[in-house]
């Protein structure tokens, strides 16, 4: 029986794939929410201060969220943004 094991996804790897494709390998085993998390996180850290695209980032907040995420979901586990535009959310300028 094999055992599915946990890896590092690197960013080249990370851009590779589609939102459909990264919830699979979250399903399948091969990385965790933590590690796509933190891989968008870095990324986001790199372009950021060139883009100013994240005004206030929540990155503490995703990683609590990662740790409590539902057992299943279609997307489950893949990071994302949220646009201030239009959009609320307590606790948070």
């Amino acid at each position: 029986m094999q055992t599915s094991r946990s890896q590092t996804l690197s960013f080249d790897e990370y851009i590779k794939q589609d939102a459909t494709a990264l919830a699979e390998l979250v399903q399948k085993g091969e990385v965790t929410p933590a590690e796509l998390l933190e891989t968008a996180i870095a990324r986001a850290e790199a372009v950021n201060p060139k883009l100013n695209a994240i005004v206030t980032p929540l990155y503490d907040k995703g990683r609590d969220m990662a740790k409590q995420l539902p057992v299943s979901g279609p997307f489950r586990g893949v990071p994302f943004l949220l646009k201030d535009l239009e959009l609320e959310w307590a606790g948070t300028p």
